[in-house]
C-alpha cells in the first residue's frame, strides 16, 4: 500500500502531518512530489503553482513554484497551518514508531529536479542501503528524461516510469531505462498491461484508488503496489470478507 501524498484524503496533501498519518495507518510505502524553487531548492508539492493548495489565510497564496525562492515558499500555508516541506523533512517523517523506515517513492514533477533529488537521497542514506533487497527510495516520473538523468547521476537508485495510458513505446522506454517498476492509472490499466509487465520481470504500481470500484479493479487486475489517498479506508475494505 502506497500512501499518496501521504494520506491526502484526510490530511493536507504532501505535508509532514499527512506523511506521518499514512505511516501511522500502516502503509508500506509513501509517495511525494518534488518541484524546484527559483533558487534551486526542492519543494514537496504536487502542482506547479500554489493556487490550489494554499489555504485562504496563507501569507502567499498564488504563483508558480519555479518563480519563487525557497524562503518565499516557506511562508506558504497549505492547509491546517502546514508548510511546504523539503524532501529531507519528508524522509525524516518516513519512519515507524519502532524506528524502521517506510520507503519513499519520490515523483519528479519538474525534470530539472532530478539531479537534486538524487544528490539528496545519496547524502541522506548510507552507501550500503542501495544494495539492500528493499531500497529506502525510488524515483518516479512521467518524464523519461528525468529518469534518464537520475540513472546517469546514480544508477543504484531504482526507477519507476508512470503513465496514464500505456503503449508499445511506453514499454520500450521502460525497458530501455531499466526501471524496477511501472505505474499505470487504474482506470486505464488492462490485463495485457499486467501481462506485459510480468513478462519484463518488473513490478506494477496501480494508482490511485479513491473509490470501492477502483480498489476492486486494482485488486482484480493484480499489482505489486497500490496507491491510495486514504490508507485506513483501503485497509478496512481489504480486510472485509469476500461477499458470496
Amino acid at each position: 500500500m502506497v500512501g499518496h501524498r501521504g494520506a491526502a484524503a484526510v490530511e493536507p496533501e504532501n505535508t509532514v502531518v499527512s506523511f506521518r498519518r499514512a505511516v501511522a495507518e500502516g502503509v508500506q510505502l509513501l509517495e511525494c512530489d518534488v518541484h524546484l524553487s527559483s533558487d534551486g531548492a526542492d519543494a514537496v508539492i504536487h502542482d506547479a503553482t500554489l493556487d490550489r493548495t494554499a489555504q485562504e489565510d496563507s501569507p502567499l497564496r498564488t504563483g508558480a513554484v519555479a518563480d519563487l525562492t525557497r524562503a518565499q515558499l516557506d511562508r506558504v500555508l497549505v492547509g491546517s497551518g502546514q508548510h511546504i516541506p523539503t524532501l529531507t523533512e519528508v524522509l525524516d517523517a518516513a519512519v515507524r514508531t519502532e524506528g524502521s523506515r517506510v520507503p519513499l517513492l519520490v515523483e519528479i514533477k519538474a525534470p530539472g529536479a532530478a539531479e537534486r533529488v538524487v544528490r539528496l537521497l545519496v547524502e541522506y542514506f548510507d552507501e550500503d542501503v542501495w544494495d539492500a533487497p528493499s531500497p529506502p527510495a525510488q524515483i518516479i516520473s512521467f518524464h523519461p528524461e528525468a529518469l534518464r538523468t537520475a540513472r546517469e547521476a546514480d544508477p543504484r537508485i531504482p526507477l519507476l516510469l508512470t503513465t496514464t495510458t500505456t503503449s508499445p513505446e511506453f514499454f520500450e522506454t521502460a525497458e530501455d531505462l531499466g526501471v524496477a517498476q511501472i505505474g499505470v492509472r487504474i482506470a486505464d490499466a488492462r490485463q495485457v498491461d499486467v501481462e506485459r509487465t510480468r513478462a519484463l520481470g518488473i513490478q506494477l504500481n496501480l494508482w490511485t484508488a479513491r473509490s470501492e470500484e477502483e480498489l476492486a479493479r486494482a485488486l482484480e487486475l493484480g499489482c505489486d503496489t497500490l496507491t491510495v489517498d486514504d490508507p485506513a479506508w483501503a485497509f478496512s475494505l481489504m480486510a472485509e470478507p469476500a461477499q458470496t
